[in-house]
């Protein structure tokens, strides 16, 4: 579980790096950036949930 967990957060600070370099310059760069944290702890924290449900059975 843990190791998904891991890669999972890789994954999302690989977006948010792209991202950052693609609309950097971008007026709204600060919201893009934001939505894509509140993403990122939504699908991390149904993760940690389906995974430990998993577990437990």
């Amino acid at each position: 579980m843990k190791n998904i967990l891991i890669l999972n957060a890789i994954i999302w600070a690989i977006v948010i790096l792209v991202a950052s370099s693609l609309v950097g310059d971008h007026e709204n760069y600060q919201i893009l950036i934001g939505v894509i944290a509140v993403g990122f702890t939504l699908q991390n924290g149904f993760s940690y949930t389906l995974l430990k449900q998993k577990e437990s059975k």
